[in-house]
């Protein structure tokens, strides 16, 4: 059995790509991972879009770009419990969050993404951070 999720209208699509652009910006240069997940009837839904940019513009592969961006207009729908993490590589690795509300991205601080990284409801515990990541407060996405 699948998962059950809501179908994006073009409306959610279109917001969905001014997320992106948005997020993506705000990354700056660097080797990043952006991970998008969305709760449906019957298990969760995850995407990650690994891009690699700099001053010239983004390196990454356009089939993940395709995935992650479907999935990112199911979270803009708002029918469904939604997040967004951009991890940025580097020494330390950067962690930075979002919690789609009513179809809006919401910053988290460091702390709430902190717990929302390490919470697993799915393990018997907490999950153990992994050495040399940093947590930092996510940029407002204004749209």
């Amino acid at each position: 059995m699948g998962i059950l999720l809501a179908v994006p209208s073009d409306r959610d699509r279109n917001k969905a790509l001014d997320i992106f652009d948005r997020v993506t910006e705000k990354a700056g240069n660097g080797n990043h991972y952006l991970t998008i997940g969305v709760s449906g009837i019957g298990g969760d839904a995850t995407a990650v879009f690994p891009f690699m940019q700099d001053d010239e513009g983004m390196a990454a592969s356009l089939s993940a770009l395709h995935a992650f961006c479907d999935l990112l207009a199911t979270a803009v729908s708002g029918g469904h419990s939604s997040g967004l993490v951009l991890r940025t590589m580097g020494q330390p690795q950067t962690v930075r969050a979002w919690r789609f509300t009513d179809g809006d991205p919401l910053p988290l601080n460091r702390a709430e993404a902190f717990n929302a990284y390490t919470d697993r409801p799915d393990f018997s515990g907490p999950a153990i951070p992994l050495p040399g990541t940093e947590y930092a407060d996510a940029p407002v996405i204004h749209i």
